[in-house]
């Protein structure tokens, strides 16, 4: 697959990258697309009639934020908040990066201003060590 099908734009934040992860079974396949800013997601159902792909579901829920977390030593993907997090869920995350060795980040989704921020760590920086003091 080339490179420049594993991505399309979000339809939330427009950010230009938002991943796609692919499966198939038989006939039939399904697409993920999830942004890793803002946490839109887009999941597509296709059945495939000979060469020709037909979608038969598409459903897209808005983003609340995303997170990605890294336990030490290991690789672990892109998540994303499909309601506001409670602060008990924001707080459990932080404490992963923050005392437990982990690498990530957290954003979340602006209403008001229609755009997602960094809360906490860093997209690019995976290796980065945290200052918690």
């Amino acid at each position: 697959m080339p490179l420049k099908d594993m991505y399309e734009p979000c339809g939330q934040c427009g950010f230009d990258y938002a991943r796609v992860d692919t499966e198939a079974w038989g006939r039939n396949s399904a697409r993920r697309l999830m942004c890793p800013v803002c946490g839109w997601t887009a999941y597509e159902e296709i059945v495939w009639e000979g060469n020709q792909p037909h979608q038969i579901k598409r459903n897209e829920s808005q983003g609340f934020g995303a997170f990605r977390l890294i336990p030490p030593g290991g690789y672990c993907g892109y998540n994303a908040f499909h309601e506001q997090p409670s602060a008990d869920v924001l707080q459990s995350l932080k404490d992963l990066i923050i005392n437990k060795g982990w690498k990530g980040y957290i954003s979340l989704w602006d209403e008001s201003e229609r755009k997602a921020f960094l809360l906490l760590g860093s997209p690019l920086d995976k290796f980065a060590v945290i200052d918690n003091k």
